[in-house]
């Protein structure tokens, strides 16, 4: 007779992947943003499942299946909980079913609408192993014993990802020469290439190489029932123009630049005449501006995506390609009249990845699973909260699950946006943080890219900036790449100095030609000489000494490098009180310059951008 074994109370950890080939992947946002959606259902799935089978979970925190704001939630890949069984092993395997069953949901609605136009065989074996699952869990014999239990599983969990599952490799409808996916060349293609009319009509360009995970991506829309259009970085990067020229509007109507405008959209109705009405141009009001008529990259794309469902009859290849010149033309001429009015057609965006700081430090001093279950319940009001921050700052949230949080934002809003997530973190965080503890903080990493740049290198820069951040922690870090190419700028400033005010006073002065970008620049090479100096022999200034000594050296350069001898009364009167007041904060002479030479090179560089919030 089979022996029974007792039932026992266990702290279970299980964690879903792969994470890098749902997100990192990604060629368009609506990719990246599904790619995260989708790690997220299926982590929730995993913990629905793990409740439905008696456990009490901790982290994330979900209570009902059915409630509205808990299917709108985003979790992270970790679920943790407490369950009372004989037969963990059951629960586990349960899980991973149950996690696989709702991948394949996703893949055979994706797989519905493709129809015969695939590669079947090749899409079944593609999807079949994609899911990774490990669990782990330890026994927890009383209730004090919770912080220990929950080490012990978090340091099995880490040793059981280290051990990789191989699998048969089936072999799929294969012919030879078969294409590797573009985005993962691990992959083959699962697409025909002599039906690639068929596939743009989802979305798929003429050239593109698939593979059956990127497809499901690229599909997120139909199989989620997402309403709302998700926008390219291009049309975020065009907010920011969009933006100015509100403010212009409500300034002055008669304003250069808005005239600009109306006059090239006139053009493109001249255009329309030309072609019989064939070509319709809406240009109600500033919102309804279409932002791929304001880039050449892109003009091509609006004639064939947008004008083709306009037109009674098609374009032929002529005409379309002498509309798009005719357009080109145009554009060039509106982007010549903005220069000379000091506006430009900003190209670039802000990427954003946050994350928590010293959350390991937090959970190490909770005792017991009721308290990890507040401070869960907390980090699920941030998620939730940073969704509303993203769209109260027009951006675009991608993710955002626990501490982390990754969105993309125009140029004019990226700073306002790092702030106020950083506030409301510590608000969040401080209902739960035990007296006498450090309170968790927010460091925010922001790419500053062109909108041409390929998503996954964006991506990258911005995981670089935050690790950027976290080396002293409560920071935000930003790195700008230059499509141009040249060197990088990298800047890393303390939330506690209010970037976002500094900077904009900064902007005005360089606007208005108080300051120079040889001035900017000039701060960071002081600041390299004096490290360089003060770290050698013979140097015997006192902390006071130096500050008083650096300062005057500011004085000297922001004299010297004025553009103008006439501004310089503007310069002793109210740029330097200002760089004084910045200089004088508490901190070491030598991190007070290179903190002022930061903030002034990210001005100047910002500005010189086309940020002209």
């Amino acid at each position: 007779m089979e022996e029974i074994k007792p039932s026992q109370k266990l702290i279970m950890l299980c964690a879903i992947g792969p994470v890098q080939e749902f997100i990192a992947q990604a060629r368009r946002t609506r990719d990246l943003w599904f790619g995260s959606y989708l790690l997220s259902e299926l982590s929730k799935e995993a913990a629905f499942q793990i409740a439905r089978s008696g456990g009490e979970l901790i982290f994330p925190y979900l209570r009902n299946e059915d409630d509205q704001a808990v299917k709108k939630l985003r979790v992270a890949n970790k679920i943790l909980a407490i369950v009372e069984t004989a037969d963990p092993k059951r629960i586990a395997w349960e899980v991973r079913q149950s996690v696989t069953k709702k991948w394949l949901e996703y893949a055979r609605d994706a797989k519905e609408q493709l129809g015969a136009c695939i590669n079947q065989g090749m899409w079944d074996r593609q999807v079949k192993d994609l899911i990774e699952f490990q669990a782990v869990w330890v026994p927890l014999y009383s209730e004090d014993q919770y912080q220990v239990a929950r080490e012990r599983a978090e340091q099995l969990l880490a040793a059981r990802k280290t051990l990789r599952d191989f699998k048969q490799h089936e072999i799929g409808k294969l012919r030879f020469g078969e294409k590797k996916s573009s985005l993962d060349s691990g992959r083959e293609s699962v697409l025909f290439p002599e039906k690639a009319s068929i596939y743009m009509s989802y979305g798929i360009k003429e050239k593109e190489k698939l593979d059956a995970v990127a497809l499901v991506k690229r599909l997120s829309f139909s199989i989620t029932n997402r309403e709302d259009k998700f926008p390219s970085v291009c049309e975020i990067a065009f907010k920011h123009f969009k933006a100015t020229l509100k403010e212009i509007q409500d300034k002055d109507e008669e304003n250069l630049a808005h005239k600009c405008v109306k006059e090239y959209y006139a053009a493109l109705h001249a255009l329309s005449r030309r072609l019989e009405d064939r070509v319709r141009f809406e240009d109600k009001d500033i919102d309804s501006y279409d932002y791929r008529l304001f880039y050449e990259s892109h003009i091509e794309d609006y004639i064939v995506d947008h004008i083709a469902e306009q037109v009674r009859s098609s374009l032929s290849e002529v005409e379309k390609q002498e509309t798009i010149s005719y357009i080109k033309h145009h554009l060039g001429m509106l982007e010549d009249k903005l220069n000379r009015n000091h506006i430009n057609l900003n190209p670039y965006y802000a990427f954003l990845v946050a994350d928590g700081d010293r959350m390991g430090d937090l959970l190490d001093t909770l005792t017991s699973y009721q308290e990890h279950q507040r401070v869960s319940e907390q980090l699920s009001h941030f998620s939730v909260r940073a969704e509303a921050i993203v769209k109260e700052h027009s951006g675009e949230l991608i993710y955002s699950g626990g501490d982390d949080v990754m969105a993309y934002v125009s140029l004019n809003e990226f700073f306002k946006l790092s702030e106020s997530l950083s506030r409301e973190f510590q608000h969040v965080m401080k209902q739960v943080v035990p007296k006498g503890c450090t309170k968790p903080t927010l460091s925010v990493g922001v790419a500053i890219v062109h909108m041409l740049e390929p998503l996954e290198d964006v991506r990258n820069l911005a995981k670089q900036a935050e690790r950027m951040a976290k080396v002293k922690k409560d920071e935000l870090a930003i790195i700008y790449q230059k499509r141009s190419g040249g060197d990088q700028m990298r800047v890393s400033l303390p939330f506690s100095i209010h970037p976002c005010e500094r900077v904009k006073e900064l902007r005005d002065y360089y606007r208005w030609h108080w300051i120079s970008s040889q001035f900017a620049f000039g701060l960071r090479d002081l600041h390299d000489q004096y490290q360089q100096m003060f770290g050698t022999t013979g140097w015997n200034l006192s902390s006071d000494e130096q500050r008083v000594l650096i300062w005057q050296e500011i004085v000297r350069l922001a004299l010297k490098k004025a553009p103008s001898n006439e501004i310089k009364p503007d310069i002793e009167q109210k740029v330097l009180p200002y760089l004084k007041k910045i200089y004088e904060t508490q901190g070491e002479a030598m991190k007070q310059l290179k903190m002022l030479a930061e903030l002034v090179i990210l001005a100047v560089t910002l500005e010189k951008a086309g940020n002209n919030q």
